[in-house]
């Protein structure tokens, strides 16, 4: 087992050696060094997972000779081990799933953010104790302290461990867990690791001092801030439209703020991001509190771009709602998958809740044209709070939040297009997100998930509609069906290429680039084929636009420029979003180009793309499975099959995986 729930460790509980010959400090140090050379994970394990086994016997009594001096046990009773932990494995309870029966013999948790699911539930319910598993996780631990111990740890997977304790409906009492300090310190440290302004929320919510990134109450909260009525709130909390169900369950405060931002991150991840959040969230907590029972206000409803592969919905998202289910299995996973036969049980699929719009959301500036992200000003903050009072009626939804319909998380799904994951190491290469080490740094403002879908299709010349890589990406993104990729995000219509990625072009001597004056607008072509600048023209004297714009390019770049006509990229009367990726597909061709070693850019498909993979995706991981034989060395050497871990934009670990 996992200690710990940690992913990637084997951890053997306790040994009993039964032998004859050898003192018992000699044995346990010559099988010690037998079995850390045996592969102790099952076959087919998801690699995300944390499989608990009760028991498990010696496979073949005997082969195992301690006076050997040999490196490893014999293949046979290797062949033995990996069968009788497939037979373990098929027999496994999924407790997220339901009860566990106290003779199993087997627990399965999907990933980490399972795990801590499924501690807090048990620890909320009194039963953990009694639970051979857990005792064998965390031997010795007092087990209520252990849930707060271990999600202030592994902040990141909280977000996924509350929505399912949303779905079975034991938010309440699992929050309840933590005092008042506990959450306060819990969503300061969730917002922090996926990149939030945590601090402008804590201090937003809380009024307390941020210091060092960390945050505790100085006080207690006041009266007004922990009266709570189900069905009563002291204002529309800026998530209900998206978790309705928050303001039911009568929390405090602080436990509200920490659910609704965490069921944000997993609801409208674009959403929460936006500046105007930290400023509705204060809104929520000046208004006065009232009395009465309140109905939420109706998102406005809004037409969904389709996709050649997810049809339209026939009805405006905004009028959908969610089948009530009251059942506790009535959120788990669709599609689960048998172990023991390996067969996919299908559900059927539930309506997914209405979302508000998406408005679009100003660049950050280190994005190529974008301006900088600014604060919303007073008289916005004023405006949505005039909005708020007088709120258009609408019916609660009978359920919580839906999952999602399709494949079960955690399922094998194969795909011919696993290289189109490599592209997220391209975009955190580029900056345009941030990493693990960065979850603060500003970025595009829309998924990664979709950036990745969006590049990748306009670099293969084939994209393969029917492909599942298109699907897993949509549920990554938390995509509407039916809605596009980028849907939501409304890029500049100006170009001008960071000074900083135009370091892996420096040649030895200057090169000449190019520029011209068509349509009213300047464009500067790299001699690679990309466009430097594309602005519009401010004036008469177009030369002295052109110095202007090149200058801050002369410290990473020497060139010279000359006037000439040259092929654009795009139609000039392209939408925003396909001119804005005609800007910047001919760089990144370039880019891989020159990093692959490629001397023809119609190798880009199948050195860096066209590569069969086995996908895991859970509510908190995605693992991506190569064949080893099949890896270029170039991509290796180009750092593309960097294991990235954890990335904050996208609010899961993506790790890469070599057979």
């Amino acid at each position: 087992m996992n200690e710990r729930g940690e992913v990637g460790r084997d951890v053997i509980g306790r040994l009993t050696l039964r032998s004859s010959s050898d003192e018992p400090l000699s044995a346990r140090l010559k099988l010690g060094r037998l079995l850390n050379t045996v592969h102790l994970s099952p076959a087919g394990l998801p690699p995300s997972a944390i499989v608990c086994i009760r028991h498990l016997r010696d496979p073949k009594p005997g082969a195992l000779s301690l006076r050997r001096h040999a490196l490893g046990p014999p293949s046979d009773w290797e062949r033995a081990l990996q069968q009788a932990l497939r037979e373990r494995l098929s027999q496994a309870v999924r407790s997220a799933l339901g009860a566990v029966p106290a003779n199993a013999e087997a627990v399965l948790f999907a990933d980490p953010a399972e795990l801590l699911a499924c501690l807090a539930s048990e620890v909320s319910q009194g039963t953990a104790a009694t639970h051979w598993w857990w005792r064998g996780l965390f031997p010795g631990a007092d087990l209520a302290r252990t849930v707060v111990a271990e999600w202030m740890r592994q902040p990141e997977y909280v977000p996924a461990a509350l929505e399912l304790g949303t779905r079975r409906g034991e938010s309440q009492p699992v929050l309840e867990l933590f005092t008042e300090d506990e959450a306060c310190t819990l969503l300061t440290r969730v917002v922090q690791v996926h990149g939030l302004p945590g601090p402008l929320v804590a201090q937003a919510v809380f009024k307390a001092p941020v210091a060092g990134g960390e945050m505790t109450s100085s006080s207690g909260p006041s009266p007004a801030q922990e009266r709570t009525v189900a069905g009563t709130d002291a204002a529309f909390a800026p998530w209900e439209p998206w978790a309705p169900e928050v303001r039911m369950l009568g929390l405090g405060r602080q436990r509200q703020t920490l659910l609704g931002v965490a069921l944000m991150l997993r609801r409208a991840p674009t959403e929460v991001r936006r500046p105007s959040f930290v400023a509705k969230v204060m809104d929520w907590r000046d208004a006065s509190p009232r009395t009465g029972v309140h109905t939420l206000p109706r998102p406005p409803t809004r037409s969904v771009p389709t996709t050649s592969e997810h049809p339209a919905a026939q009805a405006p998202i905004s009028d959908r709602r969610p089948t009530a289910r009251h059942d506790r299995d009535a959120h788990a996973e669709t599609g689960l998958l048998d172990i023991s036969s390996g067969q996919t049980q299908e559900r059927p699929a539930v309506p997914p809740a209405p979302h508000a719009s998406r408005p679009p959301a100003p660049g950050p500036a280190t994005v190529p044209g974008l301006a900088p992200a600014t604060s919303l000003p007073p008289e916005s903050r004023a405006s949505t709070t005039s909005r708020r009072s007088a709120p258009e009626p609408a019916q609660l939804p009978s359920s919580t939040f839906p999952h999602p319909p399709g494949r079960g998380w955690g399922l094998p799904i194969s795909t011919k297009l696993g290289g189109v994951f490599y592209l997220v190491n391209l975009s955190l290469f580029l900056e345009l997100y941030g990493d693990f080490t960065q979850p603060a740094r500003p970025g595009l403002p829309f998924s990664v998930w979709d950036f990745v879908a969006l590049l990748g299709r306009r670099l293969l010349t084939d994209p393969m509609p029917t492909d599942p890589m298109w699907r897993v990406l949509a549920r990554l993104s938390s995509r509407e069906p039916g809605e596009a990729f980028g849907n939501a995000f409304e890029p500049p219509d100006t170009w001008r290429i960071p000074a900083g990625w135009l370091s892996a072009f420096r040649p030895q001597e200057a090169t000449e680039w190019t520029w011209d004056l068509e349509g009213g607008r300047l464009r500067v072509r790299h001699p690679e084929g990309f466009l430097v600048l594309d602005v519009p023209c401010e004036g008469e004297d177009a030369e002295a636009q052109v110095q202007r714009e090149t200058a801050p390019y002369s410290q990473v770049a020497a060139f010279t420029l000359a006037r000439t006509g040259f092929p654009l990229p795009v139609a000039p009367e392209a939408k925003h979003l396909e001119q804005w990726l005609g800007w910047l597909e001919p760089y990144v061709r370039a880019r891989l180009a020159r990093a692959l070693g490629l001397d023809d850019a119609e190798e880009l498909e199948r050195t860096l793309l066209l590569h069969e993979a086995r996908l895991h995706v859970t509510e908190s991981h995605v693992d991506v499975v190569f064949a080893l034989s099949q890896l270029p060395l170039a991509v290796r050497i180009a750092g593309l099959d960097r294991n990235i871990g954890w990335i904050p934009a996208a609010g899961r670990h993506l790790f890469f995986h070599f057979e």
